[in-house]
């Protein structure tokens, strides 16, 4: 029966209603048209024997047939991670041929619209680790379906999380940590790392996310990612720190906002392509603060507004228009257009500020898409330093790991205060209570 309901909500889907027999958002509508433009996704874990003259197959395919492909397509010896876009039939044709080959028999994708190429070029390479993660994944078992977690269609998620507090039951979101601030499943934490990358994968006992760190190995937990590849990857590591009752969502979040609505879900979905988020969908979607205001121009985040607090915060995030900074932020659209798209006052003064305000979000191309060479060139001079972007983003990140240290020591002391207060006032209570059974004797008298 189970599995029943499943499969017609998928078919709900694909015709535009959810399983709640609400409208689907057009964002998630699977699309028809041949010739209207997509963005196709899939991951497979499978050995693969050859990985670099895999690649150059795969490119004399897409060369031969005139496929105007864009995106990522990575090929390791454990499988495929792609992300692509392009016409529908053009798309569908490469994954549908990646399904001829062997060991991809059982390969899912999904299709979602676009209104163009949602990426700017096709990068189609050998990488050693299909996704990033410290130590990288080559001795990680992640081909074995049975050393990674139990996959829960759509459907049997809905239903075990609706019962995830009452069963204390851990809802683990492994994402970046902003993509968790654009939306997420109530119950779940926000990832104590900045990016995936920086998930724990040490032999200390500790050496695990903190929400797994004080709860029994034996408890269930509810992983999920955008797509589901993180979530397998990672899994084969937890199941090795000895966690057994492990669960991912099959076909992750984005595929679960298709088949279920927004059911359990806080605001939208961050997605790694020109869209940079899609909605939740209607079907029993929880109330985003701000909410309604975002209808009319962004879509709703799941937290409020970084400079000023307020709840009307809009998605899609926007990157600093300080070139120096760069930080991937949220904001209201009063604070995008006061700070003009930069995410400081400090930043407003910067000496490299050539860029446009992005107030209705979106990616930055290179300076030079921006200014004009000779206007630009002593600007460029007078701000730069040797420090290189890659430097400038790990000095970011050591800062903001110091304000995340700070705050949460901060949170600490405040509360060690109240449970000194608490403590105190429960003393004096108690010596009250005792000076009033003395005296009450001595009133009896």
């Amino acid at each position: 029966m189970g599995s029943a309901l499943c499969s017609a909500s998928g078919a709900q889907a694909a015709a535009g209603t959810s399983a709640g027999t609400q409208p689907v958002p057009p964002q998630l509508v699977v699309p028809t048209d041949p010739n209207a433009y997509c963005v196709l996704n899939f991951y497979h874990l499978t050995p693969v024997a050859e990985p670099k003259a895999t690649v150059e197959e795969h490119r004399k395919f897409i060369e031969d047939m005139g496929l105007d492909l864009r995106g990522r397509i990575y090929i390791s010896s454990q499988g495929m991670n792609c992300q692509y876009g392009g016409t529908v039939e053009q798309a569908t044709a490469y994954a549908e041929w990646v399904k001829q080959q062997p060991g991809f028999q059982d390969l899912r994708y999904t299709v979602w619209p676009s209104e163009g190429h949602a990426f700017p070029k096709l990068r189609l390479k050998f990488k050693p680790n299909l996704i990033s993660l410290a130590g990288g994944m080559e001795v990680m078992p992640i081909t074995e379906p049975a050393a990674r977690a139990t996959p829960l269609e759509p459907c049997k998620w809905k239903e075990m999380i609706a019962q995830a507090q009452e069963k204390n039951i851990v809802v683990l979101d492994v994402r970046n940590d902003y993509e968790w601030d654009a939306g997420h499943f109530v119950g779940a934490d926000r990832p104590a790392e900045e990016v995936f990358a920086e998930t724990p994968v040490g032999e200390a006992e500790q050496e695990v996310p903190v929400p797994l760190r004080e709860v029994d190995k034996d408890t269930p937990v509810m992983m999920y990612c955008t797509g589901g590849i993180r979530c397998d990857v990672y899994s084969t590591f937890l199941r090795k720190k000895g966690y057994n009752n492990l669960y991912t969502l099959e076909g992750g979040v984005q595929n679960y906002l298709r088949q279920e609505g927004g059911a359990h879900w806080k605001g939208s979905l961050f997605v790694f392509d020109a869209r940079m988020a899609i909605p939740a969908g209607n079907a029993g979607a929880l109330a985003t603060p701000g909410a309604a205001d975002a209808e009319a121009g962004g879509l709703p985040a799941a937290v409020p507004c970084s400079l000023c607090g307020s709840p009307d915060s809009q998605l899609p995030h926007v990157n600093c228009a300080n070139i120096d900074c760069n930080e991937l932020f949220i904001s209201c659209p009063a604070c995008k257009t006061r700070y003009n798209g930069c995410c400081c006052e400090e930043c407003m003064g910067a000496p490299r500020l050539l860029r446009p305000a992005k107030v209705d979000g979106g990616h930055y191309g290179s300076w030079g898409n921006y200014a004009d060479r000779d206007e630009a060139g002593p600007i460029i001079s007078t701000g730069r330093t040797r420090e290189g972007r890659v430097a400038r983003r790990a000095r970011r990140r050591e800062a903001l790991k110091e304000k995340r240290v700070a705050f949460v020591e901060e949170k600490l002391a405040r509360k060690q205060l109240l449970r000194k207060v608490k403590t105190q006032l429960e003393a004096l209570e108690s010596q009250a209570k005792e000076q009033d059974e003395k005296e009450a004797p001595m009133a009896a008298v």
